[in-house]
């Protein structure tokens, strides 16, 4: 007998009610699920990580990134976007004792399109009685950032400060013409050079010879220096009075205005490769000694024509002015081969009382590699002072090109973003005493966006 078995209608209705109250817990868990994840994520990103404060982490930068001797040289940076929450407040790193190439503030004018002119990047080391930063003037009394090392040596005096340097003895038997003694205000003994200048000059240049062309690191360790150092990033002194000079470094209570050279040292790494030439000038001179070898000279003296027992052949005044360039262009003078003079119409007093600028010898450099560099600076009968100094980049030039003596924009060297502040310098010489030669700051025409020779240890 075969058994028919059939569900009830009660038990029917009990077993779908139950599929659905299954599924129906289903769905309410995963919502669930899904809920609190949502609440989770809320909680982390818009509460806990909107809440977090700025904080200032401070860096202790390892030795290696440390400066040689006084002269802090800022570690090269480098830098990438990324994606930013506008809602979260970013942390913010500062290396602590370090001075970066720009120490001011930025400020960005957002009503309009973002241009350069809008950013303040005027480096400003300034320390004590407006010395300024690095890019301006004679440089700044601060330690720091990339730049090159100054010092100031006053020649007429001997190392104690005291007394008068060999160069200021006269010769067995020779009376002494070239200098005079008085008494400054306070009853000190001064020196200064009187009318007859030639054989100051002589003796002077004697030294910068030594150094320039001989390589002697200790022509100037005989005289007595500035306890002040100045670190400059730039090169541009508009013609002033050479109380300045001593204003700058400090020394004016010891040193007069006459008779003394600058000398900043330093390493500078290429900004790339190729072939370059310094342009400059100087009132009494500037020279630039690049990788060990001279490759500018420009002023009213000339260390490389310097001859013993010859007061006169080194001296290039407006009456020699003329001859002296067409020798240059003859090649009478081997160490000034490939010398050009240039006269920007911005230099009139340089022009006429030098001969203008000076285009020096080609030198070759390769990128990332370091060259140590020295430029020198001089005044020795006081009065009239300045100078200027730019870098050409010759690589593709011809030699037609290099040849030429027309005017052209030059870039400003540099071992920082900085560069010439007319304003501040003027604020400078003010303070010191020693306003514009007449009242007008002459500076050629050079590229704002000139490369950095970034100072290096």
């Amino acid at each position: 007998m075969a058994l028919h078995i059939q569900m009830s209608d009660e038990a029917l209705r009990k077993l779908k009610k139950d599929a659905f109250m299954s599924k129906a817990v289903s769905f309410g868990i995963c919502f669930g699920m899904l809920l609190l994840f949502g609440s989770i994520l809320y909680f982390t990103v818009m509460i806990i990580q909107g809440e977090i404060p700025t904080e200032f982490v401070t860096y202790v930068p390892p030795a290696e990134d440390g400066p040689p001797t006084n002269a802090p040289v800022s570690k090269e940076l480098t830098s990438k976007s990324v994606s930013t929450n506008p809602t979260v407040t970013p942390s913010v790193i500062v290396a602590q004792n370090a001075v970066g190439p720009v120490a001011a503030p930025v400020s960005i004018d957002t009503t309009g399109d973002l241009s350069f002119d809008q950013l303040d990047m005027s480096m400003d080391m300034s320390v004590g009685d407006g010395l300024g930063s690095g890019g301006s003037g004679m440089g700044s009394s601060a330690a720091g950032g990339s730049a090159l090392e100054g010092t100031f040596y006053d020649l007429k005096l001997a190392r104690d400060g005291n007394s008068p340097s060999s160069i200021m003895k006269s010769e067995k038997n020779q009376k002494v013409t070239f200098y005079k003694v008085s008494k400054d205000k306070k009853g000190k003994t001064v020196y200064t050079f009187n009318t007859n200048q030639n054989e100051a000059r002589y003796r002077i240049m004697e030294k910068v010879h030594d150094f320039f062309t001989m390589g002697n690191k200790g022509a100037f360790s005989p005289f007595y220096s500035s306890p002040q150092k100045l670190y400059a990033s730039s090169f541009y002194v508009p013609e002033t009075d050479a109380s300045y000079a001593t204003y700058a470094y400090q020394c004016r209570g010891v040193c007069q205005p006459s008779g003394w050279v600058c000398v900043y040292r330093g390493t500078v790494r290429a900004p790339k490769s190729g072939k370059f030439r310094f342009v400059g000038v100087g009132d009494d001179f500037l020279g630039v000694k690049f990788n060990n070898k001279v490759v500018l000279e420009s002023g009213y003296m000339l260390p490389s024509l310097w001859k013993k027992d010859d007061m006169v052949s080194f001296s290039i005044d407006a009456a020699r002015m003329d001859d002296h360039w067409a020798k240059v262009r003859r090649g009478e003078y081997p160490d000034l081969k490939g010398y050009i003079q240039i006269k920007p119409s911005e230099t009139p007093l340089w022009n006429q009382n030098i001969g203008g600028l000076t285009a020096g010898k080609v030198f070759e450099v390769k990128e990332g590699e370091t060259y140590p560099i020295q430029i020198l600076v001089s005044e020795v009968p006081g009065g009239g002072f300045g100078y200027c100094l730019f870098i050409e980049d010759v690589t593709d030039m011809s030699a037609s090109d290099l040849a030429s003596t027309e005017r052209r924009k030059f870039d400003l060297f540099r071992t920082n973003f900085s560069s010439p502040n007319e304003k501040e310098i003027a604020e400078q010489l003010a303070k010191a005493g020693a306003p514009f030669w007449n009242n007008k700051f002459q500076l050629p025409p050079f590229n704002p966006d000139s490369p950095i020779w970034t100072a290096v240890p």
